[in-house]
Order: C-alpha cells, then sequence, then structure tokens
C-alpha cells in the first residue's frame, strides 16, 4: 500500500532541488559544467511553477488562501520572464552566470516566502487526506506541463493553460532531445 503524501513536502521537495542545483551551479567549474546544471535549474524551476499554477493555486482559496493566488501567478510571471532570459542567453555570453543567478534568487526568494507563510497555512488547514490528494493533483500536473518557461502563455490555471502547457511540453521535449541538453541528477526526488 502507498503511504499518504503532504503537498507541502511535494512543493518543498522542489524548492530544495532548486536550492541544491544553485549551490552546485555556483561550485561548478567551467561554463560547460554550470550550463548543465542550468539546463536542469531551468527545466525544474518551468515545471514547479506550472504545476503549482494547474493545480494548488486553484485550491487555495477552498483553504483561505485565495488572497494569495494573484500575487504569487504575478511573482511566477516575473519568474517565468527571467528562467526564459536565462533560457536564450548562450552559456558563453559575459552575462550568463548573472541571468542564471538573477532567475534562480528570484524563484527562491518567492518559494522562501510560500514556505514561511502560505504553505505554513495550508499546511494547518488541510486534513492528510486532502493533502494527498492535493500532493498527487501536483505531481500528475508535474508530468504534463512544458520544461521550459513560456511567458506569453496563459497563466490562469486554468483549461487554457492546460492546453497550451500540454502542446508546449512536446515543443519542449523535441528542443531538449534535439538540441543535444545535458541534465545533472536532482538530489531529492519525488516518489514514483
Amino acid at each position: 500500500m502507498v503511504s499518504q503524501l503532504n503537498v507541502v513536502d511535494e512543493i518543498k521537495l522542489d524548492h530544495n532541488n532548486v536550492r541544491d542545483l544553485f549551490e552546485r551551479f555556483k561550485a561548478a567549474h567551467g561554463k560547460d559544467e554550470r550550463a548543465v546544471i542550468a539546463n536542469t535549474l531551468i527545466r525544474e524551476m518551468s515545471v514547479h511553477g506550472e504545476a503549482e499554477e494547474i493545480s494548488v493555486y486553484n485550491e487555495f482559496p477552498k483553504y483561505g488562501l485565495g488572497d494569495v493566488v494573484g500575487h504569487n501567478k504575478q511573482e511566477h510571471a516575473d519568474i517565468k520572464r527571467l528562467v526564459y532570459e536565462a533560457d536564450v542567453t548562450p552559456a558563453s555570453h559575459d552575462s550568463y552566470d548573472d541571468v542564471v543567478t538573477r532567475a534562480v534568487t528570484t524563484f527562491l526568494e518567492h518559494a522562501g516566502e510560500e514556505e514561511a507563510d502560505q504553505l505554513a497555512k495550508l499546511q494547518n488547514q488541510v486534513s492528510a487526506e486532502e493533502s494527498d490528494r492535493l500532493a498527487r493533483e501536483f505531481l500528475a500536473a508535474r508530468r504534463k506541463v512544458p520544461t521550459r518557461a513560456h511567458p506569453a502563455a496563459p497563466q490562469t490555471g486554468g483549461a487554457a493553460q492546460k492546453a497550451a502547457g500540454g502542446a508546449a511540453s512536446l515543443v519542449d521535449k523535441a528542443v531538449e532531445s534535439l538540441g543535444g541538453r545535458e541534465f545533472v541528477d536532482l538530489k531529492y526526488q519525488h516518489p514514483e
């Protein structure tokens, strides 16, 4: 029997992977190594934000957190623009490290805000069963969303965002495969 999942733990796992990847990025030797880690950072930040928007954020109002959804989506829009900029900046460019760092630090500021306030409130509002349901929806969303930032895509959390994300996800996988993008392993893994 599969044990119950905790939505806050699954969201924080993504945040912790980005923290770990960023430490690895800063410690990396050479542009090639940093580029592979940056590819992974870009993928993880993109997937995380989209998955939250089409799953967990849609449930926030039910748990007294409706007032933060708009704020979070605005921060996500800012993060998407920065992640997109990191994605299209060549690793050989002089400002590459700064562009990646700006995207990651903005993501981590948002993650810290979520953890300190919103996720603690959510944890106190949901039953174990609801937390498990939300966690499973979040993890299912992670498998369906784009792996690269698309700042011009819908950000409604509804059908339009899901449809655009599904199409973009296929394109992203092709771009990553044909472009020969490499990725590093993640330190923390979601359950299967």
